[in-house]
């Protein structure tokens, strides 16, 4: 692996390691670029496209604020240029309907000047959180 691929790797393992320490006041936006993009899945309730950091923010805080015991496994990191694809596992409990979910989702990062400015999570269970939010 070329070192600039595992540069781009460590960009993303820091922004995990916010979220695990339980950072629900945005500091993982540190690891974003003021130009990154979010495309979160048109189906789920918090779907949409965001653009620039704080918007970027806002919706990361907007989807953690539907669960409660929300967790993250990390299982695997690939990178090639400037992407980085992470396989991990997200669980939690619906805020509001009590409906504990679980999921796998594969990110595919972009990375420039060690900074993330493209973020596109899939799903292979969208149901299970819609189910748990709704």
């Amino acid at each position: 692996m070329e070192q600039s691929e595992e540069a781009n790797i460590a960009v993303v393992k820091r922004f995990y390691e916010y979220l695990k320490r339980g950072d629900r006041d945005g500091a993982y936006a540190n690891t974003m670029a003021d130009d990154c993009v979010l495309h979160e899945a048109p189906a789920l309730p918090y779907g949409g496209i965001f653009e620039g950091r704080e918007r970027m923010k806002e919706a990361l805080a907007g989807v953690l604020s539907n669960f409660d015991e929300f967790e993250v496994e990390i299982y695997n990191y690939l990178a090639g240029g400037d992407e980085v694809v992470v396989h991990l596992g997200i669980k939690g409990v619906g805020r509001i309907s009590r409906q504990p979910f679980a999921t796998d989702i594969m990110e595919l990062w972009r990375i420039r000047n060690g900074k993330a400015v493209e973020m596109r999570p899939f799903l292979y269970d969208a149901q299970s959180i819609i189910a748990a939010i709704t």
